[in-house]
This record gives structure tokens, sequence and C-alpha cells, in this order.
């Protein structure tokens, strides 16, 4: 979908669609300029405990329970501002978790959401 809306010439797209698919991809290919996170990925790579946890929420799994293990709070902020998270899920996400997510980009999925994380990535690609 986002090959559609991004000039691929100028990105190079890696998809993942289970977490330990996104921590491989990451440890070979990344650090990423930019990372697109869809809540609910599959949970290949996660511990039961962690499964239980953050059921529905696996791609939020990767990102705090990988991306943001051993860093400061300084290194989290500035992979904040460079996460969006894509879902229909995102007002659970928000209520259930606020101030730790501040800082990510949000985008609901509905219609048209495709334009809206093009230009996130747009933006944060520059």
């Amino acid at each position: 979908m986002l090959k559609k809306q991004l000039d691929v010439s100028s990105y190079e797209i890696v998809r993942t669609r289970a977490v330990d698919e996104a921590i491989g991809a990451t440890e070979e290919e990344g650090p990423f300029d930019c990372y697109v996170v869809d809540l609910q990925i599959l949970s290949f790579g996660l511990s039961l405990n962690l499964m239980a946890k953050y059921k529905n929420r696996e791609g939020y799994a990767f990102i705090k329970e990988y991306l943001w293990k051993d860093k400061s709070e300084e290194q989290i902020t500035e992979l904040k501002s460079r996460i969006i998270i894509c879902s229909r899920y995102i007002l659970g996400l928000k209520k259930e978790y606020r101030d730790e997510i501040k800082g990510m980009h949000m985008v609901d999925k509905a219609k048209g959401f495709e334009k809206v994380v093009a230009s996130i990535i747009n933006n944060i690609c520059k």
C-alpha cells in the first residue's frame, strides 16, 4: 500500500509480518529512519508472558520490548519521533498507555490512511 504512495526510488521498504521478523530485519538491516508498525502483527518471537501482556498489541511489544530495550530516555524519545503506529485500535492504545506513547505518530487505519502515513514518512525522512 505504501509503495503506491511513496516515491519508491527514494525509500527502501522492508516489510515484516511478525515480531520475530521485525527484530531480525532491524538487527540485519537497521536501524531504520522510520518504523511503521501495525499493532496486530503475528506474535511469533514473543514469550507466552509477553503474548498475554500485549494481546492484540504485538506491534507495540516489538517497540517496547525490543526497540526501546536498554535505551536511555533520550534515545527512546528520539526513536518515538520516528515511529508511526498504524492501527484500527489507536484509541485503546492511547487510553491504556497515555504518556508512554507521547511523541509517536498515530494513524487510524481508516479509508485513505496510506496517504497520511506516506506524508508522515516524507516528513520524518526529509
